[in-house]
């Protein structure tokens, strides 16, 4: 059986240059090779798009492209198939990052030997195998490693929260006295399970990450609360090792949008971090601010006194699995994955998060997250209404329980599932939905922002109705919903009014609506 000739694409506008290399190619036998030469890169990029070639002779100066731009556009073309650059003596150190962007080798034009053509060309269709190859198996182990983890991690918890229960009913005293040597070793065992929950809630989440199943839910969040939150979460931890554990956070900082649950669970990460490579004696700071580059934004940052990390680590150390050495605790036991739930946590609310630190001086931890802003959230919408004077209605629906809700996670996720529907009945493009208003009554309050008038609010409202009544999910958790509207008194621009001048004023008068709206139901909570 005859094998099939390489489909070789030369890429070259220099007609010398071409003709060497197709006498290069006649001394092979007939059959192996099957040459196509092309002038210019929009047309090579066309030809590869069709899937008919096994190899690229690439130059790097073409009409229509140059540098390393020619190779990134015959990869972004044919992902998978090899390359190799042809350059002149001036353009080797360009060949050499053409190979960091994925070359698989480089040609020097008139150092091209005749026999060598063929072999390079064979060697770098090997090479390219293997590499894929290697990178397939490579995504199969982690894929394999991640299922086998997701699966033994949910396997363990049944378990686990048996030993827990047990372990706690014993300490409490539930099963009878216990002598100190009994004791003792029971606040081991519980010490040792709940580090075990904790990595397998890490597995877990990782895992959720991965399937894209992670819940973000962004609301209007006070930062000086997760921060005291986090701080009495961690007091006593801090407290047992020696560490000072203090907060910074002026009450007076503007509400930031995040899940408050993730927030307070970044904090926790960042702080128990930063104590557990703490020595005793040490400190560890939580402090909030105004971050300076960017006034969207707050920053918070979690410090210690700990022994830091090489500067080379600065990146590694939100990797998945990785860990560094602890000098302060190094029987300290855990996955790696802290930090990496942390970057993802934090990049999904619209966040960056980044660390420094000098060796045996401590690490500092930054994070970022977006102020709330009504004007932001509104500034898109208001622009295509497409009219210099827009009519402005808030919409606002209220869900309650027949029954009383079951318990907190019961109301956030049917709260979680009225978004989903409400959204689904909006005009992506002129009606926005508003983030949780931090609201906490006997209902859920929902606010919709609309570019229309009356005839719209009611169209919206008469919508959402019709689509939750529908809904079988909601009629048997016993959900109730009401929806009505209020139509904003037209606000018109002056005529020496900015844009964002404008827009900050719209704003202004959908927060006293809001505000009067949250108020309201405050009073008849009796709040």
């Amino acid at each position: 059986m005859n094998e099939r000739a390489l489909r070789v694409l030369l890429v070259e506008d220099n007609a010398g240059d071409v003709r060497l290399l197709r006498e290069m190619f006649r001394n092979e036998k007939s059959g192996t090779f099957e040459l196509t030469h092309l002038l210019r890169m929009s047309d090579a990029v066309i030809h590869l798009s069709k899937g008919e070639v096994d190899i690229v002779l690439l130059d790097m100066g073409l009409p229509d492209g140059h540098g390393l731009d020619t190779v990134r556009r015959a990869h972004a073309a044919a992902p998978s198939v090899p390359l190799i650059v042809l350059t002149g003596l001036d353009d080797e150190t360009l060949a050499a990052e053409a190979m960091k962007e994925g070359a698989q080798d480089y040609l020097i034009k008139g150092q091209i030997e005749n026999r060598a053509l063929p072999r390079v060309l064979r060697h770098a269709i090997e090479r390219h195998r293997m590499l894929a190859e290697s990178d397939l198996i490579r995504t199969n182990q982690i894929q394999y490693k991640d299922e086998f983890l997701s699966h033994v991690s949910h396997e363990l918890r049944s378990p686990l929260t048996a030993i827990y229960g047990f372990v706690t009913i014993l300490l409490d005293g539930l099963a009878g006295e216990l002598n100190p040597d009994q004791r003792e070793y029971l606040e081991d065992v519980l010490r040792n399970t709940k580090q075990l929950k904790a990595m397998i809630n890490d597995l877990l989440e990782v895992t959720r990450i991965q399937e894209g199943k992670l819940l973000i839910e962004s609301q209007c969040v006070s930062v000086s609360d997760a921060i005291a939150y986090t701080v009495s979460t961690l007091q006593e931890v801090a407290t047992t090792k020696g560490i000072a554990l203090s907060f910074d956070a002026d009450s007076r900082l503007p509400l930031i949008c995040a899940d408050p649950t993730r927030l307070r669970q970044i904090l926790i990460i960042l702080a128990d971090n930063a104590i557990k490579f703490t020595p005793a004696n040490g400190v560890v700071k939580i402090r909030a601010q105004l971050f300076e580059k960017d006034s969207k934004f707050l920053v918070l940052e979690v410090s210690d006194s700990g022994c830091g990390f090489p500067p080379g680590m600065k990146e590694r150390i939100f990797e998945r699995l990785f860990q560094a050495a602890d000098s302060a605790s190094p029987s300290r036991k855990g996955l790696g994955l802290g930090l990496h739930i942390c970057r993802e946590l934090v990049t999904r609310q619209g966040g960056e998060i980044w660390a420094n630190s000098v060796p045996g001086q401590g690490a500092l931890f930054s994070v970022t997250f977006p102020i709330f802003s009504l004007s932001t959230l509104i500034a898109p919408g208001l622009k295509r209404a497409r009219v210099t004077d827009p009519s402005v209605t808030l919409v606002v629906i209220e869900i309650g329980s027949r029954t009383g809700w079951l318990s907190d996670e019961a109301r956030a996720g049917h709260s979680d599932a009225v978004r989903d529907l409400v959204r689904r009945c909006l005009n992506r493009d002129l009606d926005v939905l508003l983030p949780n208003m931090a609201f906490t009554g006997a209902a859920e309050l929902f606010f919709i922002v609309a570019f229309t008038d009356a005839i719209g609010g009611l169209a919206i409202s008469k919508r959402i109705r019709e689509q939750f009544e529908e809904s079988a999910y909601f009629q048997q958790a016993n959900i109730i919903l009401s929806t009505f509207y209020r139509l904003l008194e037209p606000i018109e621009r002056d005529a020496i009014e900015s844009t964002r001048d404008h827009l900050n004023k719209v704003a202004a008068k959908i927060q006293e609506l809001l505000n009067e709206e949250i108020s309201s139901r405050m009073v008849e909570n009796g709040k």
